[in-house]
């Protein structure tokens, strides 16, 4: 929580913000920093996967506490040594940063507070698409000064994405759905979608107009009768039925579960949105090639 002091100050420059419409010159589309900025801040995951991927070590000042966390962030090994900020503005503005770089979910007194120290904020947006994801990876690299590296690791992805859709002919006819033990799933405009697509696969749930996301009934899951089911977590093999399943009654009879077309993804690599998402891609194509046709 903040102390009174500064959530007061929050207030006021969140309202010279709004009230006067007056936009600080780094929400600007073209912005960057007159020069190298050497304390950056990444208060996303996206943003430490990125940083950590592009940017020398030293120049991070802190990065979200949940990259350094294997439940959550994919580069939890990566981020281990660093120092380690949350959402609070207090924290954030306690590692003295001459740069934060965060995501679309940032709250808006935090973005008053910093913007009231006079420290540059760079949000970046919610991707769909890898096409968003690149557009994300140049965004950081500009605001950076590191835009050859940032440029380098986009041509990377899509150079793994060309590699994919060799292949995606192979996984054209597999009909697949995200589920997990609340029956949650993905449908168009979700990273799931855009990540199956890159597979070649066609995700169930948007093609029955499902959107970003939603939660299921089992008679709707049963109606789908998906060719395989892709759930996150890495604590099971491919093929071995979880445990939920077991439990949602009727799921275990689907064709899909009697012939444990599972395919595991670990749950930080499932939900990232940053480049690393190409690997989720890789084996979901992988597994789906392996069993050949549905």
């Amino acid at each position: 929580m903040l102390r009174p002091a500064l959530l007061a100050l929050a207030v006021v420059a969140l309202g010279c913000l709004t009230g006067c419409r007056r936009a600080a010159p780094w929400q600007a589309a073209d912005w960057r920093p007159a020069s190298p900025p050497q304390r950056i801040v990444a208060a996303s995951v996206l943003a430490t996967e990125t940083l950590l991927a592009i940017a020398p070590r030293e120049r991070l000042a802190g990065v979200h506490v949940l990259a350094a966390d294997a439940r959550y962030s994919p580069v939890a090994d990566e981020a281990k040594g660093l120092p380690l900020v949350g959402a609070d503005p207090e924290q954030l503005l306690a590692a003295q940063p001459d740069l934060v770089v965060c995501d679309a979910f940032t709250r808006p007194e935090t973005l008053a507070l910093l913007a009231a120290a006079d420290v540059p904020v760079v949000q970046t947006a919610t991707p769909t698409s890898f096409a968003d994801i690149a557009a994300n990876l140049r965004r950081i690299g500009a605001v950076c000064w590191l835009d050859a590296p940032a440029e380098a690791l986009v041509a990377q992805m899509e150079q793994r994405l060309a590699a994919l859709s060799a292949h995606a002919g192979e996984c054209a006819n597999w009909r697949v759905a995200s589920l997990d033990g609340a029956l949650h799933t993905y449908g168009r405009g979700s990273l799931f979608d855009a990540m199956v697509g890159a597979a070649g696969a066609r995700n169930l749930a948007g093609e029955r107009g499902v959107g970003p996301f939603r939660k299921l009934d089992v008679e709707t899951v049963l109606g789908w009768q998906p060719d395989a089911l892709v759930l996150g977590g890495a604590d099971a093999s491919d093929g071995e039925q979880p445990a939920w399943l077991a439990q949602q009654p009727g799921l275990a009879l689907m064709p899909c579960a009697q012939r444990a077309r599972y395919v595991r993804i670990p749950s930080p690599l499932l939900a990232t949105t940053s480049h690393r998402l190409v690997d989720a891609a890789a084996r979901l194509q992988d597994a789906l090639r392996q069993w050949g046709r549905p």
